[in-house]
C-alpha cells in the first residue's frame, strides 16, 4: 500500500460514499420510482445503477490503493458525478429546478451535436439521463430521510474529492523525483 495515510482514508470515504449513494438509487427506484420515467423497470433501473456504479467505481479504489494513475482519475469521476448527481441535482429538485446537468448538452451543442428527448429509450434514457442527456425530470418530491442522505452525500463527497486530488498529488510528485533511467532513487 504505496500511500497508507491517503489510501486508508479514500477507502473509508468511498465505502460512506457507496452507501449513501446505494441508499440514494433505493429512494429513486422505491420510492420515487425514477425507472417509470425511463420506460424500464425497477429491476432494469437498480441494474443499470449496478452496472455503473458498482463495478467500475470499485476497481477504481482497487487501482488506486496500488497507486495507478487510471484508478484515481475513475475515483475522481465517481466522486464529482455522486457528488453532483446523488447530491447538487437533488438540492436543484427541491428548489423546483427539475433540468438535469446542462453541461454536456451544452457542450454538444457548442459543437454542432443536438440531442433530442431521450426520455422513454429504455436503458439508453437511465444512461443518458447519468450523463444530463435528457429534458430533465419530471417535478417529484422527496421525503425528509432522503433529503439527509443527500446532505451528507454533499458533504462525503467533497471530502472524498479532495483526499483523492491529494492522492493523486501525491503519485505524481513521487514520478517526478524518479530519475530518468527509470531507476529508484
Amino acid at each position: 500500500m504505496p500511500f497508507p495515510l491517503f489510501s486508508k482514508r479514500i477507502t473509508i470515504l468511498f465505502g460512506a460514499s457507496f452507501v449513501l449513494l446505494t441508499l440514494h438509487i433505493l429512494d429513486d427506484a422505491l420510492v420515487v420510482n425514477e425507472a417509470a420515467w425511463y420506460g424500464i423497470t425497477t429491476a432494469e433501473f437498480l441494474l443499470g445503477c449496478i452496472l455503473l456504479y458498482g463495478i467500475v467505481p470499485p476497481f477504481g479504489l482497487w487501482l488506486a490503493r496500488r497507486s495507478l494513475l487510471p484508478g484515481f482519475l475513475i475515483l475522481s469521476a465517481y466522486a464529482i458525478q455522486a457528488f453532483y448527481g446523488a447530491g447538487l441535482n437533488h438540492v436543484r429538485h427541491l428548489l423546483g429546478d427539475f433540468r438535469g446537468s446542462q453541461l454536456l448538452p451544452n457542450f454538444l451543442n457548442g459543437i454542432g451535436i443536438s440531442i433530442g428527448d431521450m426520455n422513454g429509450l429504455g436503458m439508453l434514457s437511465l444512461f443518458a439521463g447519468m450523463l444530463g442527456l435528457n429534458d430533465g425530470v419530471p417535478p417529484h418530491t422527496h421525503n425528509m430521510f432522503s433529503n439527509v442522505i443527500v446532505f451528507l452525500s454533499i458533504g462525503v463527497n467533497l471530502v472524498l474529492m479532495g483526499f483523492v486530488l491529494l492522492g493523486l498529488a501525491q503519485l505524481v510528485a513521487r514520478q517526478w523525483r524518479k530519475p530518468l533511467d527509470g531507476t529508484h532513487a
